[in-house]
């Protein structure tokens, strides 16, 4: 009898490892590109950059996708916060010149196997504006491997356009179509600020093969229904634009918008999304890297 409840106690305990090692905790945040504000501007990002990595800290995520992130704002980041390396290209000129979509991964237990940087436009494999967009926008692909259970996770990151109704539509329609790349088992997290607030043409696109993190969280999902603050000034409710979307075949243990304020001092203009997902799948070795 005692050996029978050891071999059970193993057992709980395995399983119970199992599940906290398969466990990815993501965060997708609009940080704010750095000039654009003036330098005596209470949010110019020498004064907000503490802040932010003081809440990133706080969640301490495996994986980020950030967005509007310029590179000297990833530089101060990755200085500020211990354990995290990057990919991403600035999206001006494919090196280091202007916002970047960014994807920062903890490097004690993920490392960058693949790398891909795609503008959203009819010649994705250049710098270039598609559609009707106002800007250049880009989707940015990690394929990172898990030290832990030692399978691959494709994270996607991108920041789809403000005011181009078509290019949201064609940029939703380029991002299923890379997914739909991989293996069909492949564990995939997608970060984004959208500029679309559900329901809308594009958030239906995505929809189709991706599940909102939000709507299939297995907890109550915390912090509202609001990620663009416009440093307080924006208070229009339900104005949530970011979001975080997974394979339907994932299970999502908690969704939250953090609204942390400091003082009355706005890390950024949008609220960051953190999820909790399971990557317990089974995934296949398909994404090449073009970098």
């Amino acid at each position: 009898m005692k050996q029978i409840l050891c071999s059970l106690a193993l057992l709980i305990f395995a399983t119970s490892a199992w599940a906290q090692t398969t466990q990815l905790s993501v965060m997708s945040y609009n940080i704010r590109c750095g000039p654009c504000e003036a330098p005596d501007n209470i949010n110019n990002w020498k004064k907000r950059k503490y802040l932010i990595g003081h809440l990133i800290k706080m969640h301490n995520p495996d994986v980020i996708g950030l967005q509007e992130a310029e590179l000297n704002q990833i530089e101060d980041l990755v200085e500020m916060l211990d354990d995290y390396s990057w990919m991403g290209v600035g999206r001006d000129d494919g090196r280091d010149k202007g916002e970047t979509t960014a994807i920062l991964f903890r490097t004690s237990r993920l490392s960058l196997q693949g790398q891909q940087t795609l503008w959203l436009s009819q010649t994705p494999l250049q710098p270039s504006r598609g559609w009707d967009a106002t800007y250049r926008r880009t989707l940015s692909i990690a394929k990172l491997l898990d030290a832990q259970t030692k399978q691959f996770i494709y994270v996607f990151n991108t920041h789809l356009d403000n005011e181009g109704e078509v290019a949201r539509q064609e940029g939703a329609k380029l991002l299923i179509n890379e997914i739909a790349k991989l293996d069909a088992a492949a564990p995939v997290v997608v970060t984004g600020d959208f500029n679309f607030t559900a329901p809308a043409p594009s958030y239906d696109i995505i929809t189709e093969t991706l599940a909102d993190a939000e709507k299939t969280s297995t907890t109550p999902a915390t912090g509202g229904n609001k990620t663009f603050n416009g440093f307080g000034e924006n208070k229009e409710p339900g104005n949530k634009i970011d979001f975080i979307f997974v394979k339907k075949s994932m299970k999502v243990h908690s969704h939250q918008i953090d609204t942390t304020i400091y003082n009355n001092l706005y890390p950024s203009d949008h609220f960051p999304v953190i999820v909790t997902v399971d990557t317990a799948i089974t995934t296949a070795d398909t994404l090449k890297s073009t970098e």
